[in-house]
């Protein structure tokens, strides 16, 4: 019997789980609290794993005319030092783009899928199936659930109660400018805050900012640009010029950084997925990529497995090790980045600049590789893009 899905949540998770599905003749229902597509966001990057799995949902050419090619990514001080530079031509390549832009080639298709300003009210798992209440009043029967509804997800508080998020310690300001564009991503090092700078093509530069703060503090959310320029004062290089095109009304998404530790991501027939299951620090840019190999594995399982529990199951045992690895790799990092003691950042400076490049290519390769393989070798991987970065 073919499983019928609801999926909770029409982001990057959702959308692509429902493209893994479709494309083996599931029936997929989506339910997206929003009334409508909006451009919301910022920017992102997607690394090599990522795009293998943009590759398995036959989505690898839209996302070309969409994003912007990356090769490398440099790390370096406030005044601009090189501390290290990241290649990503040995692990596949990586891509920036809008967030608001991935949505769009991973809802493509799924019109007749995705219904709007819908909400989950209630479930209860019965031996046949779950039976779901919607914010409209209607009552449906679905074989799985899964909740790919984000940090606040409630398909999590339905399922598994009121589980407590952890905050990391600091705050994110993101926003897109329009400017020339650095030649490729920077991330500064400062003092307890750090500035990233993409170029998105187009004219266009994501820019991100974290910065130790204490959780739940406000700001003036009627000047964001203010409080993202007070903040970079001490960033020199490249960051001074770019900054300079932003403007008062440029619109910046402020969000405190949280984490999301949980014993189970599944019960029975329902499960969780990115950042309802595994938020995690953004340090290493995984976010996204995550909710992406979860989609993938769990359409996989549900394809395979003789039977929904079971499929569920065998998905959360996959996953688990790897997200925890990552989780914690990325919690790290940013442990270390947003550091403020002046002798331990030069330590850390040192540090890096002291790192052998090898190194740094073996370890950011085997972040980026996945277990897509050995679960479905028949697939071909996304050829790697030039290593321009001369190491």
């Amino acid at each position: 019997m073919t499983p019928r899905v609801l999926i909770v949540g029409a982001g990057i998770g959702g959308l692509g789980l429902a493209q893994a599905m479709i494309r083996t003749g599931m029936h997929v229902k989506i339910i997206e609290k929003v009334a409508c597509w909006r451009p919301v966001g910022a920017g992102l990057i997607l690394s090599g794993n990522a795009l293998r799995v943009m590759n398995r949902l036959g989505l690898s050419e839209s996302l070309m005319q969409v994003g912007h090619p990356l090769a490398s990514a440099s790390l370096t001080d406030a005044g601009g030092r090189l501390l290290q530079t990241i290649s990503y031509g040995a692990s596949g390549g990586a891509v920036a783009l809008h967030r608001a832009d991935l949505q769009a080639v991973l809802s493509q298709g799924l019109t007749q899928q995705i219904h709007f300003a819908t909400t989950l009210q209630a479930l209860h798992q019965t031996p046949e199936g779950v039976d779901v209440t919607l914010s409209d009043g209607s009552a449906h029967q679905f074989d799985v659930v899964v909740g790919a509804d984000g940090l606040h997800s409630s398909v999590r508080h339905l399922v598994f109660g009121d589980l407590p998020k952890q905050y990391a310690g600091y705050t994110s300001w993101r926003f897109v400018i329009s400017c020339p564009s650095p030649q490729h991503a920077v991330e500064m090092w400062g003092r307890g805050c750090r500035l990233g700078l993409v170029p998105l093509g187009g004219g266009r530069t994501y820019g991100y900012v974290t910065a130790n703060a204490p959780e739940g503090e406000v700001g003036d959310p009627l000047n964001r640009a203010a409080e993202v320029r007070a903040r970079c004062t001490e960033f020199g290089g490249v960051a001074p010029e770019l900054l300079s095109s932003l403007q008062t009304d440029t619109p910046v998404i402020r969000t405190d950084i949280h984490e999301v530790h949980l014993p189970r991501w599944v019960q029975g027939r329902v499960a969780l997925l990115g950042d309802a299951a595994h938020a995690m620090t953004p340090n290493l840019g995984q976010g996204a990529a995550m909710s992406l190999e979860d989609a993938w594995v769990l359409g996989q399982q549900l394809k395979a497995a003789p039977n929904v529990p079971a499929a569920l199951a065998r998905y959360e045992a996959l996953r688990r090790r790897r997200v925890n690895r990552v989780q914690t790799a990325s919690h790290f990092l940013g442990r270390v980045g947003q550091l403020e003691a002046d002798g331990l950042r030069r330590l850390r400076d040192v540090g890096m600049r002291l790192t052998p490049p090898p190194l740094t290519r073996w370890s950011t390769s085997r972040l980026f590789q996945t277990e897509l393989d050995s679960l479905d070798p028949g697939i071909e991987p996304v050829p790697s893009a030039p290593d321009t970065s001369g190491h």
